[in-house]
């Protein structure tokens, strides 16, 4: 009777590679990667859905200036500077007190931003 108990025991698979140094069995590793793709892909989409990040610009009392959508990595497009009386602008700034300037032919979208008018006094 042992005899015939090894011949119906299916025979152990000996696991190679990643799955020989961690333990965990295969199923639970193999759920693991998927809900992970899983993750990935709704992260993707809500990217895509949101068509990119908000480039916003706050003329600290300037005309108005339009905002702009921008996907990762991109440049934002050089919008026509504003205008305020009796002072002359100076360009764009990630702060509203004007000392870290944008380059915007440099530097580059990576999340939503509103960038602030640089004045000069004339």
């Amino acid at each position: 009777m042992a005899g015939q108990d090894k011949k119906n025991t299916p025979p152990q698979r000996q696991l190679r590679g990643l799955y020989s140094k961690v333990n965990i069995s295969v199923r639970s590793l193999n759920i693991i990667i998927v809900v992970l793709a899983a993750a990935l892909v709704v992260c993707m989409a809500a990217g895509v859905s949101n068509a990119g990040f908000s480039v916003r610009f706050d003329t600290v009392g300037g005309t108005t200036v339009e905002s702009q959508k921008r996907m990762y990595g991109e440049l934002i497009e050089a919008p026509d500077p504003p205008a305020r009386e009796g002072y002359v602008f100076d360009g764009w700034y990630l702060d509203q007190n004007a000392t870290r300037p944008w380059d915007l032919e440099k530097d580059v979208v990576t999340e939503s931003v509103t960038l602030y008018a640089g004045w000069r006094a004339q």
